[in-house]
């Protein structure tokens, strides 16, 4: 399994952060704190917070390794599904039905450790 500091690495390759430096300067920290945290010194979870937000990328991956580095973005559109479900009035049963077994799939498929609202 990969580490945060790994996880890191990759986070801000997948952004296209070039200038470490001026990274660092977004999170608040010296250019050498950034370096150690990728050769593997914690992280406070303040800094995840920060460092999460500046890259927009999901915290439960960057400090766990849970998900994947976008899955707080897929987590936001599922929600929004199932308010679109929750407020499905007018719309044809199966349709609803439908929308709520696809949204159910995706859950499970990329998010397995939740569980499903729905019975």
């Amino acid at each position: 399994m990969l580490s945060a500091g790994d996880r890191l690495k990759i986070a801000l390759e997948a952004r296209g952060v070039k200038k470490q430096m001026a990274f660092a300067v977004q999170i608040g920290v010296d250019d050498s704190v950034v370096s150690r945290w990728k050769r593997g010194s914690r992280l406070t979870l303040q800094h995840a917070i920060k460092i999460c937000e500046v890259l927009d990328i999901s915290l439960d991956w960057l400090v766990l390794g849970r998900g994947t580095m976008d899955s707080h973005r897929l987590s936001k559109s599922l929600d929004a599904l199932s308010r679109l479900t929750d407020s499905a009035d007018g719309l044809p049963e199966p349709i609803v039905a439908a929308l709520l077994t696809v949204t159910e799939a995706i859950r499970a498929e990329f998010d397995p450790d939740r569980k499903s609202s729905r019975p």
